[in-house]
Order: C-alpha cells, then sequence, then structure tokens
C-alpha cells in the first residue's frame, strides 16, 4: 500500500489499461512531467484512495499536499501548473471550445465506447453500439482533413482524450478498413501514435493492444 500522507513528490495513480489514466499520463509525457506512476486496480482501491476519490474512480493525482481525481480536472491542473508545452489555447473564447470539445467526446464517444469494453451490452446492443461508434469516427474525416490535429495545427487535451480510445478500438471489434474515406482518421492515428510523448505515455499492458 502506498501512502499519500506527507509525500513529497507527485503522483499518479493510474491504471494501465484505462483510457483516463492514459489521457493523463499522455499530458504528463507532453509536458515532461517528473511523477510516480502507480499502478493502480480501480476495483482495490486503499480507504485513501476512496477518501481523495469519492466516486472510486481512477486517475488520482497526489501533487504534495494537492489531492485530485477526475481525469479532464487533472489534465486542465497539469496544463496550468506546467504551462509549457500548452496544450490548451491562450484566448478564453478558444478555451472553451476546447472544453466543449472534451465535453462531447466524453458524452458521445466515452460512455458508448465504455459500454463496449465493459462487455455488459447484449449481443443486438453491442453491434448496434458499434456501429454508432464506428459512424462516429468515421465522421471524423473531414474534420481531419483540415488541419493535422483535431479541429488546431497543434495538439491539444482534445487529442489527448482521442487518442487512447482509437488505440483501443481493438479491443471493442472495430477495425477500420483503409480507404479513401478512412485515409485522414488513419493518418490523423499515424501522426499521434508516433508522437515521443504518446509512445512514452504508453503502460506495458497498452503496448500489448497492438503488439
Amino acid at each position: 500500500m502506498v501512502s499519500l500522507s506527507n509525500r513529497t513528490s507527485m503522483a499518479l495513480f493510474s491504471d494501465p489499461l484505462d483510457h483516463y489514466s492514459h489521457r493523463v499520463r499522455i499530458v504528463m509525457a507532453e509536458k515532461g512531467i517528473t511523477s510516480e506512476i502507480i499502478d493502480s486496480d480501480v476495483d482495490d482501491l486503499s480507504s485513501e484512495l476512496l477518501e481523495v476519490s469519492p466516486y472510486g474512480e481512477l486517475p488520482v493525482l497526489v501533487d504534495r499536499d494537492v489531492c485530485l481525481y477526475d481525469s479532464v480536472v487533472l489534465m486542465e491542473y497539469l496544463d496550468e501548473r506546467f504551462p509549457h508545452p500548452p496544450l490548451l489555447p491562450v484566448y478564453p473564447v478558444s478555451r472553451a471550445q476546447i472544453r466543449l470539445f472534451i465535453q462531447r467526446i466524453q458524452k458521445d464517444w466515452c460512455n458508448t465506447f465504455d459500454d463496449l469494453l465493459g462487455g455488459k451490452l447484449t449481443e443486438s446492443q453491442s453491434k448496434k453500439a458499434k456501429q454508432e461508434f464506428k459512424s462516429q469516427i468515421l465522421g471524423l474525416s473531414p474534420i481531419l482533413k483540415e488541419k493535422p490535429f483535431f479541429m488546431s495545427e497543434d495538439f491539444s487535451l482534445v487529442d489527448c482524450c482521442i487518442a487512447p480510445i482509437l488505440w483501443r478500438l481493438p479491443l471493442i471489434g472495430i477495425e477500420l478498413q483503409k480507404d479513401t474515406k478512412t485515409k485522414p482518421v488513419y493518418e490523423y492515428m499515424q501522426r499521434v501514435f508516433t508522437k515521443p510523448c504518446f509512445i512514452e505515455s504508453l503502460s506495458e499492458l497498452e503496448r500489448d493492444m497492438r503488439s
């Protein structure tokens, strides 16, 4: 058991398979943040972790006397605490737009993806969810044609949320056929998956997903 009290360095309690933990690790790697990454099991959290994460969720970030939960809160905290390179725009309107994009990913992607990954859907529900999810991914193609990253010339927190899900598509049995329609998505995936911060962020279990 790792104690949260009297820590003198930053620590991230992270599920090595979970896409919410993965997005925070990408942020940390992009910013070169030195932190202890502590692999944790969401089904076996210590009483100390449950005190700072009242919904029993990972990741949890401990930064000296600060304990935070919720992956989006963690990403924004790290972006403000370590401002270079910035992963949110400078201007308030642009920052708000990025936050709205993240909210859309949370609602339109994450809920469906988590349902598929959880394996609790019936066969017909799973088939329908996969079709809808695949359509949402393919719907990115026109957007990804325009700029190298999601709606931006620069890598942002939105990409940190999207990339871990795209990396995990094999886990839910979704394979994108390579054609002109999917080309922008494949090129986007190649750009993001080969970024040093993405490669560094991968746990051993995550590397095995596409080995």
